[in-house]
C-alpha cells in the first residue's frame, strides 16, 4: 500500500500544479498532510520533533515545526547563496553588462555562410553564456533582444530560431541555483566548483556536442518537410538590433564571480559563492561610481539587488523549501523503500548491480523529466526528487551524485519540453507562435538528449569517476 500511496501523492500534486494552483502552496500543504498521514499510517516519526507525539495537537505542532526548521535551514544555506546570485545577475542586467555581453557574443555568427551552421553556432554561444547568465528565462529574453534579430536578418525562419533558442536549456556552473542545490543534496555545499569540473561538465559537454551536431541536419529536414506540406512560415519583419548603452569592457563583469570561484578553487582557497558575488558587486560599484560620479544613483542601485533577492526567494527558494517538505512526506510514506528494495533485488555485485544503477538512473531521470513537463518548473521537480534520489543512492551503496546529477539535467530538459514553462511562453509570444509549435519540433532532440544524459551518468559511475 505504501507504494500505491506514494504514486497517488505524486499524481495528485502534479495534477494541481498542472491546473495552475500555486506550487509553493501545493507542495507545502501536501508535504504536511503526507508527514501527518505517514505518522498515523506506518508510525514514521516526524524529524527533529520537539513535542511528544502523544496527541494529535502535538503531532500537528511537530509538523509545523518541521516546516519552520526547513525555512531556517534553507534560508541560512542554499537560499542565501541563490539569492546572492540573483542579486548579482539583476545588477548586471541593470547596468546593461549582461545585455552587452549577449550582443557582442552574436557578432561571429554573421560570418557563417550556411544558415543551419549558424543555428549550431547560436546554440553553442548561448550555452557558453549560460554559465554566467544562469536564469533560463532571463537568458532567453536577452537572446531574443540581441541574437534573434540577427537570425531573422540571415533569413532563418522565426519558428526555427526560437526552437534552437529553447534548446539552450541546461543549468550548470557554480553560479546556478540548481547546481548549488545539487551540491547541497549530495553533501558538498562548499564544493560547487569541484562538482562542476569533475562531474557536471561531462554531461554539459556531451549535450552541447550532440545537439550542436544534430541541429543542422534536423532543422534542415524539418524545414524541407514543411516546404513539402506547403506550410513554410512566411519570413518575419526585420527587427532592430539594439546595442546596449554601456562601455564594452562591461562584458567582463558577469564573469567576475566565476573567475573568483575558479581561481580560488585552484589556489586552494575556500571562497563561497555568496562572498564571490558580493565582492564582485563591490568592485562593479566602484567602477560605476568612477563612471557616473553619482553617489545617490549608486545608493539607489542597491535596491535593484535587494528586490531581485526578494523575487528569487518567491520564485525559487520558497519552492525549494516547499519541495523539501513534500520530499520528506514522500519519504515518510515508505513507498520509495519498496522501490529501492526492488532495485536491490538485482544484487549488489557483478553486472546485475550495474543494471540496478542504470535502471535507477533511467527511471528517476524520466520521472523528473515528465513531472517537470507537467509542472513547468525544473527547480520544483528537481528539489523534490533530488533529495529522494540522494537517499536512494545511499541505500544502493553508490555516491549520491550518481543519481542526483542526471535528474538535475533531466529537470532542465523537461522544462524545455513544457508548454507552460516561462521561457517557452516568452519565446512563443515573441515569435507569435503556440508553445506547442515549439515543443513538437524540439521534443525529438530533447529525448535524444535524455538518452545521452543517462548514458553519460552511467559511464561516470561505471568508470569510477563518481566515487
Amino acid at each position: 500500500m505504501s507504494a500505491v500511496f506514494t504514486l497517488l501523492a505524486v499524481f495528485i500534486v502534479g495534477y494541481y500544479v498542472f491546473k495552475k494552483y500555486n506550487p509553493i502552496f501545493v507542495l507545502l500543504f501536501s508535504g504536511l498532510v503526507l508527514i501527518l498521514f505517514a505518522f498515523y499510517f506506518n508510525g514514521t516519526q516526524i524529524p527533529n520533533a520537539k513535542f511528544p507525539h502523544d496527541s494529535f495537537l502535538n503531532v500537528l505542532l511537530s509538523g509545523f515545526d518541521f516546516i519552520a526548521q526547513s525555512f531556517r535551514k534553507e534560508l541560512a544555506g542554499v537560499g542565501l547563496i541563490i539569492m546572492s546570485v540573483a542579486g548579482f545577475a539583476a545588477y548586471m542586467k541593470h547596468i546593461n553588462a549582461s545585455a552587452k555581453l549577449a550582443f557582442l557574443a552574436n557578432k561571429p555568427l554573421g560570418k557563417i555562410k550556411n544558415k543551419y551552421l549558424i543555428l549550431s553556432g547560436t546554440f553553442i554561444v548561448g550555452m557558453a553564456l549560460k554559465i554566467v547568465i544562469s536564469s533560463y528565462a532571463g537568458l532567453l529574453l536577452l537572446l531574443l533582444a540581441c541574437i534573434y534579430p540577427v537570425l531573422i536578418a540571415l533569413k532563418i525562419r522565426p519558428i526555427t530560431a526560437v526552437c534552437v533558442l529553447s534548446l539552450i536549456a541546461l543549468d550548470y556552473g557554480p553560479k546556478d541555483a540548481s547546481s548549488i542545490n545539487m551540491a547541497d543534496m549530495v553533501g558538498q555545499k562548499e564544493n560547487v566548483v569541484g562538482l562542476f569540473l569533475n562531474f557536471q561538465s561531462y554531461s554539459v559537454l556531451a549535450y552541447v556536442l550532440v545537439i550542436a551536431v544534430l541541429i543542422p541536419f534536423y532543422f534542415a529536414w524539418v524545414d524541407k518537410k514543411d516546404a513539402q506540406k506547403g506550410i513554410l512560415q512566411t519570413q518575419a519583419e526585420n527587427l532592430e538590433i539594439i546595442n546596449p548603452q554601456c562601455p564594452t569592457f562591461y562584458i567582463f563583469f558577469p564573469w567576475l564571480p566565476v573567475v573568483f570561484l575558479f581561481t580560488t578553487y585552484f589556489l586552494g582557497i575556500k571562497l563561497d559563492v555568496v562572498s564571490a558575488n558580493f565582492i564582485s558587486i563591490s568592485l562593479v560599484f566602484i567602477i560605476e561610481f568612477i563612471r557616473h560620479r553619482d553617489g545617490k544613483k549608486l545608493s539607489e542601485d542597491i535596491m535593484v539587488i535587494i528586490k531581485a533577492m526578494a523575487e528569487i526567494f518567491v520564485s525559487v527558494v520558497s519552492i525549494i523549501i516547499a519541495a523539501g517538505v513534500f520530499a520528506q512526506g514522500i519519504k515518510a510514506l515508505g513507498g520509495l523503500d519498496i522501490l529501492t528494495g526492488a532495485v536491490l533485488s538485482f544484487g549488489k555485485e557483478g553486472e546485475f548491480a550495474w543494471f540496478a544503477v542504470l535502471l535507477s538512473i533511467s527511471v528517476l531521470s524520466f520521472l523528473v523529466y515528465f513531472v517537470t513537463i507537467i509542472m513547468g518548473s525544473g527547480i520544483a521537480a528537481f528539489a523534490a526528487f533530488g533529495k529522494l534520489a540522494s537517499d536512494i543512492a545511499t541505500k544502493l551503496g553508490i555516491a549520491p551524485i550518481t543519481l542526483v546529477l542526471p535528474i538535475e539535467i533531466a529537470s532542465c530538459l523537461g522544462r524545455a519540453a513544457s508548454p507552460i514553462a516561462g521561457g517557452i511562453l516568452a519565446l512563443a509570444g515573441f515569435a507569435k507562435l503556440s508553445p506547442m509549435d515549439i515543443i513538437k519540433r524540439t521534443t525529438p532532440l530533447l529525448l535524444i538528449a535524455m538518452i545521452v544524459n543517462i548514458l553519460v551518468a552511467f559511464y561516470l559511475a561505471k568508470t569510477n569517476l563518481i566515487t
